[in-house]
């Protein structure tokens, strides 16, 4: 009876717990995977097991953080599956989502129609719901960047900086990119927190938070530097010119709006302008003007709430400051394109910013006395409706379909192709090789699995006999053993007797 008094009073709740359905719905098959979905989980695992953070072949993992994989090791210790483990994960992560979203418009004095729009839009979404049935760090990425904005945009006593001191550790371990959303929200905590405690102390304690969640990321850089070279791995810059990733996150905003991924979601990390259709780079432009256009109306106009102020100032400079981040590494530092995933933490900011700045808008003209004025307000509640409604409708038939098939090397049928299948089936004290280890790590949850240039490295796990199963269609076709029997072979590939564990594998190389 307590919990429905809750409920009742606090509808936002029952919102949340409610957005949990799509992602779960679309991974009722199992989540979905991709190459760096292996290596979080295999991550996880290896931890799990006391060896560290090591990726599907056994090496140290520097290029991804270890936060997510830290989910996967503590389902494993509970003895749930990493494909469930990551599931919940998922859902809890857009229940927090959604519930932030909600509380920032509440605090912004949002009215209850504009509010349940903007919750709509981000419970709703196409675009998160493609991040978030997927093993991916996004997820809990955007549920503790959400969290750390509702704690910066109000005042707040001392302890809530050791709070944001704390997300902002846990925001680089989920996602490298942590530092660049840590940074302006660290700035707008300071400001909020000027009126209160004056610029002096607002500052040196803002900039004490943002310090001290620096500490644990820089000894992991310093390992990863110490194990590869490199910070944060080695990474390939995509060169060009600085107009090309604003191009494609032009074109990112309008397949959000239109809630159509560019080349059905396989654009990967060669995405460029070119792949968009011309209704995306369209609506993306538009998009652009709706974001530009609504921003000027709000701040030309009166009784703005200071906390609508501070919630849309702090929302710009996010969108601001990762933006423009973005578009320096994908030229400068790394080839990933800003794309939905890429980009996909500031769509709530963007939805936040937007929600506000047109209720503010709306619900000036809707009580000017000229007939344009309320006719435009309409116009724009209409549409906003709208849009809303398809993405409604979008979001149910893509999580009605993603759980019939699956995602990605997450499908069902990925599982069950046969050589996959025959592998799966090797007794479970086997050594795995391949010259695909992520995608058959995908479909048997087998660690580690070794590649052809590593039958020298030490044995992680004790086994029994080893077998290299060797796919015609590869990234990595030569270095094929020489001399092995085949336990196995069909068009994909084959599977090799390597021995017993104790024999010298080195004899199939000669």
């Amino acid at each position: 009876m307590e919990t429905f008094t809750l409920i009742r009073r606090q509808p936002a709740l029952l919102v949340a717990a409610l957005s949990m359905l799509p992602s779960l719905v679309g991974n009722r098959r199992g989540i979905g995977l991709s190459w760096d979905s292996t290596d979080y989980i295999a991550v996880g695992l290896s931890m799990s097991a006391g060896r560290g953070a090591l990726d599907v072949t056994g090496e140290p993992m520097v290029i991804r953080p270890p936060g997510l994989s830290a989910f996967v090791t503590l389902g494993d210790w509970l003895a749930v599956s990493p494909d469930v483990s990551l599931r919940v994960v998922n859902a809890l992560s857009m229940a927090v989502v959604v519930w932030c979203t909600h509380q920032l418009l509440v605090r912004a004095g949002v009215r209850a129609l504009s509010r349940w729009l903007g919750v709509v839009l981000v419970a709703m979404s196409p675009a998160l719901l493609d991040i978030f049935t997927m093993a991916w760090s996004e997820p809990p990425f955007i549920a503790l960047s959400l969290v750390a904005l509702l704690i910066a945009t109000r005042e707040r006593t001392w302890p809530w900086d050791f709070a944001l001191a704390s997300l902002f550790t846990a925001m680089f371990f989920v996602r490298y990119v942590g530092p660049f959303y840590a940074a302006p929200l660290a700035f707008v905590g300071a400001l909020v927190q000027v009126r209160r405690s004056g610029w002096l102390l607002a500052f040196v304690r803002a900039g004490t938070a943002l310090s001290v969640s620096m500490v644990l990321p820089w000894l992991w850089l310093m390992r990863n530097k110490e194990i590869s070279g490199y910070l944060t791995g080695y990474r390939v810059p995509g060169g060009g010119t600085l107009l090309d990733p604003l191009k494609t996150f032009t074109g990112t905003l309008g397949s959000w709006l239109l809630a159509r991924p560019p080349l059905s979601g396989n654009g990967g990390i060669y995405l460029n302008w070119n792949d968009f259709s011309s209704y995306m780079k369209v609506a993306g432009g538009a998009t652009w003007l709706a974001i530009v256009g609504s921003l000027i109306a709000f701040f030309a106009t009166r009784n703005r709430s200071r906390d609508a102020n501070i919630i849309v100032g702090a929302t710009l400079l996010l969108v601001a400051f990762y933006g423009g981040f973005s578009i320096y590494r994908f030229v400068y530092d790394e080839m990933g394109p800003l794309d939905s995933r890429m980009m996909s933490g500031l769509y709530v900011p963007l939805i936040l910013m937007l929600t506000i700045c047109a209720d503010h808008f709306a619900a000036s003209v809707l009580t000017t006395p000229a007939h344009v004025g309320p006719t435009f307000g309409k116009v724009l509640i209409a549409s906003a409706l709208l849009v809303a409604a398809w993405h409604c409708v979008t979001t149910t038939r893509d999580a009605l379909r993603y759980g019939d098939v699956g995602r990605h090397w997450g499908t069902v049928s990925h599982r069950t192709v046969p050589i996959h299948y025959f592998a799966a089936q090797l007794p479970d004290d086997s050594a795995l090789y391949s010259n695909e280890p992520q995608s058959l790590f995908a479909a048997t949850f087998r660690w580690p699995i070794r590649n052809q240039y590593q039958y020298d490295r030490p044995i992680l796990v004790p086994c029994v006999k080893r077998y290299f199963v060797w796919f015609n269609q590869t990234f990595l076709p030569e270095g094929k053993p020489v001399g092995a029997s085949v336990v196995y072979e069909d068009s994909s590939g084959q599977v090799l007797d390597l021995g017993t564990c104790d024999s010298d594998i080195a004899r199939f190389w000669p």
